[in-house]
Order: structure tokens, then C-alpha cells, then sequence
């Protein structure tokens, strides 16, 4: 008799299509039983509870993001650090697609307030690395650009972000096209300075 294993991610799967189909409300304890083909005791072993579930969907989404994505930000060029992290992001979200529109949804729509301790110190202590990580390079580009802290985080945090929205929200693939794109668009904007000596003169203010 061939035995199904209802491990965490395929119970996990199973919540991302029914948010992807029916929005946030849609992930219910019930729904994710049926959608998986779990027991309902399989489900509920590894989640008390909708906020828990709700939790380790959004946390499971955000660690695989940034997963792959902190090594780039050891680039010894800041510029080349930025487009190849926004290049990252287009590929993970055409590669993720389910993942992707959890984020998308955004936090709020999984009642953090509710979510169990352990989920929450979870999602601090990725979102303190990941935002630390940002502002380092912020700090780098803004000394190797001369650009503002509001120009660098448009262009390496909501650029990427918006490009693959339009597809998210339309449910329809994300161009490969746009994974040398948005790359090009970020190296075109942090170099946007005008005068070559004027870089030079930036980079010699770093010490």
C-alpha cells in the first residue's frame, strides 16, 4: 500500500494556493485539511491553531526569500551588490510564485498580533538581519553614489517590488525578460550621478 506523507511543507503548499485562490480569508484550518488531503490530525500536530499556521506560512515565505539573497550582499562593488540582490527578487518571485503572493498579501493580512510567541520572535530576528543587511548597503551605496537614503531605498527595495506586482496581482507569469531589466534599471539609477569627479570625489570621503 503506497503511504502519503503530509509533511509541513506540503501542508504549508496547500495554505499558499488557497490564499493565492481565495485571498488570506481563505486560509482556514478546514480549507488546508481539504486542500491537502491531510488528516485533520496530521494538520493539527504541527499547527495549534490558524495563527500558527498563518505564522509559519508568512515566516516560511520570508526566510526563503532572503535565504539565497544575504550572500549577495557581500559584492565588493555596492552597485553590482544592488542590481544582482533586485535581480534575486524577480527570479525568486517568478520561481515562487505561490510564496510570492503570500508576501504580497502583506503582514497585516496574517494577524501578527495573534500569532504565537515563538512565531514572532521568529519573525523579528529575520526581519532585524534583513533590515540590517539593507541599511549596510544603503550606507555603502550612499557613500559610493553620493545619492540620498530615500533614492537608494526606492531603487533597491520598491523597484524590484513594484516590476513583479502587476504580474502577481494579474496572476500571470513574470516575464523572464524583466531579470535583466530591473538589474540594468538599478545600475542605471545608482550611477545616475553626472560628473565622473564628483564620484570621486564621494568615494573619497568613505575613510
Amino acid at each position: 500500500m503506497v503511504r502519503f506523507v503530509h509533511d509541513t511543507a506540503a501542508i504549508l503548499d496547500a495554505a499558499a494556493r488557497l490564499l493565492a485562490t481565495q485571498g488570506p480569508a481563505g486560509v482556514t484550518m478546514s480549507g488546508v485539511i481539504r486542500e491537502s488531503g491531510a488528516p485533520s490530525g496530521s494538520v493539527y500536530h504541527r499547527f495549534a491553531d490558524r495563527p500558527s499556521l498563518l505564522a509559519a506560512l508568512w515566516n516560511r515565505a520570508v526566510g526563503h526569500l532572503h535565504r539565497d539573497a544575504y550572500v549577495l550582499f557581500g559584492e565588493d562593488d555596492p552597485v553590482e551588490a544592488a542590481a544582482a540582490i533586485t535581480g534575486h527578487i524577480v527570479q525568486w518571485c517568478r520561481s515562487n510564485p505561490l510564496d510570492a503572493q503570500v508576501l504580497l498579501a502583506g503582514v497585516h493580512q496574517f494577524a501578527p498580533q495573534s500569532w504565537p510567541a515563538t512565531a514572532c520572535e521568529e519573525r523579528a530576528a529575520e526581519t532585524a538581519r534583513w533590515d540590517a543587511a539593507i541599511r549596510g548597503l544603503v550606507h555603502s551605496l550612499r557613500a559610493e553614489t553620493g545619492l540620498s537614503t530615500a533614492t537608494i531605498v526606492l531603487t533597491i527595495v520598491d523597484l524590484p517590488y513594484a516590476a513583479v506586482r502587476r504580474y502577481l496581482t494579474a496572476d500571470r507569469p513574470i516575464p523572464t525578460e524583466l531579470d535583466v531589466q530591473v538589474p540594468t534599471m538599478v545600475r542605471t539609477l545608482l550611477n545616475s550621478m553626472p560628473a565622473t569627479e564628483d564620484r570621486a570625489a564621494v568615494r573619497g570621503t568613505r575613510g
